[in-house]
C-alpha cells in the first residue's frame, strides 16, 4: 500500500511541472509574436480607377400629393330653394352634368310679385308724374292770373268807391237843395200874403199878386210831395246805385275767382315735386325693375341649374335638397380631372437645381408617369420640424385614367445635364475644410490632388477641374494614405 502511494505522488509531481513547463513555453510563444508584429512595417493597399467621358443627367427626388389643376368654387346662380342636388363628395362628374335643380314654382311666386311690384312702381311713377305736369300747370295759371286779378279788383274797388262818393255827393246836393227852396218859397208866400192885406180885392194888382201867392203854395205843395217820395231815388241816383250794384257783384266774382286761384295754387304745389323727390322716385323705380330683372335672370338661370364647367371630383357640397340657397353662395367645390398636378416641397439645398420645365418620373400607385414642373413658388414656409420648403408643382402628362385625387407618389426630376462630361465614381472623390480632392497614384507612391465638381447623379461625378483621363485615381484602399505614402495595388 505504501508502495502504490509514492507512485502515484510522484506522477503528480512530474503532471505538475510539465503543466507549468507549457505555460511557460506558452508566454514565450505569445510575446515573441507580439514582438515580431511590432517590429513589421505594414503597406497600404488601394484599387484605382480613371476618369472617362460620358453624359449625365443629374437628378432630385421628391414626394407630393395628386392635386387638380384646377381647383374651382362654384357659386348658386340665384337664391330659391333647392329641389335636388345630384353628386356627393368624392363623385366624378362630366362637363355639363347636373349639379343641383331649383324649385321652380316657389321661383314662378316671387318672379310674379316682382313684377306686379315693378308695374305698380312704374304707374305710380306715371301718376305721380302726371299730377306734377298738372300742378304745374295749375301753379303757372294761378302765377299768372293773381296779379292780373289783384289788379282788377284794386281798379274795381276803386272805381266802387268813387261811384259810392258820387252817389254820396248828389243825396247830400239834393237834400240841401230842397230846403233852401223850401225856404225860399215859404219866405216868398209870407211876402205875398202880406201884400195882399195891402191890396184891394178884384183889382188887377191883387189879382196878379193872389196867382203869384197860388204859384208858391203850389210849389211847396210839390216840394212837401217830393221829400215824401225822397225813399224813391232820382233817375241819376237809380242809374249810380244800378252801376254800384254791378260793381259789387263784379267785385264778388273777382274775389271768388282769387279764392280760387289761390287755392289752385296751394294744391298745384303741393304736387309739384323739386329735384330731389322726383330722383327718389326715379330711385325707386329703377330699384324695382332692377329686382324684377334680377329675379328674371334668376329665374332663367335657375331652370338650366348648375352644371359642372368641366370633368372632374366634387371635393365639398354645402347645399342640400328643401333648404334655400342665395345668390353667390359657394355651393360645389370641384377638382379638374382633365389636367392634374402633384404638389410637393422643396427644400433650399434643391432649389439652385429645380426649374420650371424640367422633365420628371412620377410613380403613382405602381404606375409611372411623365411629368414636367409647371410651377414654383416664390414663397417660403417653415414646416412643423423648422424646415424652411418651397412649395412647387409639377403637371402629369399623358393618360389621366385611374389616377385618384389626394394620393401620395414618389418623383424623379431631372436637373441638370452634363454632356461629354469627365466623370468619376463618386467613392473616388474626397472633402476636407478645404474643399474636394482625389488621391493620385504616381506610381506607387499618393499624390493629394484639389478638384472642381459639376453635378453627381447615379453615383458619378462631374469634375470640371483637377485631373485628366490620364490619371490613375484612388477609388479604395485600406490602411491610411496621405500625400506620399507608398501603396500596393491590390
Amino acid at each position: 500500500m505504501k508502495t502504490k502511494s509514492k507512485k502515484k505522488r510522484k506522477v503528480r509531481k512530474i503532471i505538475k511541472w510539465v503543466i507549468i513547463l507549457l505555460i511557460i513555453v506558452g508566454i514565450i510563444v505569445v510575446v515573441t509574436k507580439v514582438k515580431s508584429s511590432k517590429n513589421k512595417v505594414t503597406i497600404p493597399t488601394v484599387v484605382t480607377t480613371k476618369a472617362y467621358r460620358g453624359d449625365l443627367q443629374e437628378q432630385i427626388s421628391a414626394t407630393g400629393f395628386v392635386r387638380g389643376e384646377e381647383n374651382v368654387v362654384i357659386y348658386a346662380p340665384a337664391s330659391g330653394n333647392v329641389l335636388n342636388v345630384m353628386p356627393k363628395v368624392g363623385d366624378e362628374v362630366q362637363e355639363g352634368d347636373l349639379l343641383l335643380s331649383y324649385d321652380l314654382e316657389a321661383l314662378d311666386e316671387s318672379l310674379y310679385q316682382a313684377k306686379l311690384q315693378n308695374e305698380r312702381t312704374q304707374i305710380s311713377y306715371e301718376v305721380t308724374l302726371n299730377g306734377n305736369a298738372e300742378g304745374k300747370g295749375k301753379v303757372s295759371e294761378a302765377d299768372t292770373n293773381l296779379p292780373v286779378l289783384k289788379q282788377q279788383i284794386a281798379d274795381h274797388e276803386k272805381y266802387l268807391e268813387n261811384l259810392q262818393t258820387e252817389l254820396a255827393n248828389y243825396q247830400t246836393k239834393q237834400s240841401d237843395d230842397a230846403i233852401l227852396l223850401n225856404h225860399q218859397l215859404t219866405k216868398q208866400r209870407a211876402e205875398l200874403m202880406e201884400a195882399l192885406t195891402t191890396l184891394d180885392p178884384g183889382t188887377e194888382e191883387y189879382e196878379k199878386t193872389q196867382k203869384q201867392l197860388n204859384s208858391v203854395n203850389a210849389q211847396l205843395e210839390q216840394l212837401a210831395l217830393n221829400q215824401s217820395l225822397s225813399q224813391k231815388p232820382a233817375e241819376y241816383a237809380k242809374e249810380l246805385q244800378e252801376k254800384i250794384k254791378q260793381e259789387q257783384e263784379t267785385l264778388a266774382d273777382l274775389r271768388t275767382y282769387q279764392a280760387e286761384m289761390e287755392r289752385q295754387k296751394t294744391t298745384g304745389e303741393a304736387t309739384v315735386m323739386d329735384s330731389y323727390q322726383k330722383r327718389q322716385l326715379e330711385i325707386d323705380m329703377e330699384l324695382t325693375k332692377l329686382n324684377y330683372d334680377k329675379l328674371l335672370k334668376g329665374r332663367e338661370e335657375a331652370e338650366k341649374g348648375i352644371t359642372a364647367p368641366y370633368h372632374g371630383v366634387i371635393t365639398s357640397v354645402s347645399a342640400a335638397p328643401g333648404n334655400g340657397i342665395a345668390e353667390g353662395t359657394p355651393v360645389f367645390t370641384l377638382e379638374r380631372l382633365d389636367k392634374l398636378k402633384v404638389d410637393s416641397t422643396a427644400t433650399k439645398y434643391m432649389l439652385d437645381r429645380l426649374n420650371v420645365g424640367q422633365r420628371a418620373e412620377i410613380e403613382i400607385m405602381g404606375d409611372v408617369h411623365e411629368g414636367r414642373v409647371s410651377h414654383i413658388s416664390r414663397f417660403a414656409q417653415t414646416t412643423n420640424l423648422s424646415v424652411v420648403v418651397v412649395g412647387f408643382e409639377v403637371e402629369i402628362l399623358g393618360s389621366l385614367e385611374d389616377i385618384y385625387l389626394e394620393t401620395d407618389v414618389k418623383m424623379t426630376i431631372d436637373t441638370n445635364h452634363a454632356e461629354n462630361a469627365l466623370l468619376l465614381p463618386a467613392e473616388a472623390v474626397n472633402a476636407n475644410m478645404d474643399g474636394d480632392f482625389v488621391y493620385v497614384l504616381q506610381g506607387d507612391v499618393i499624390s493629394v490632388r484639389p478638384v472642381t465638381c459639376g453635378i453627381t447623379s447615379e453615383g458619378l461625378v462631374e469634375i470640371l477641374s483637377g485631373i485628366t483621363e490620364e490619371d490613375e485615381i484612388v477609388s479604395d484602399y485600406d490602411g491610411e494614405i496621405e500625400e506620399g505614402v507608398v501603396v500596393e495595388r491590390r
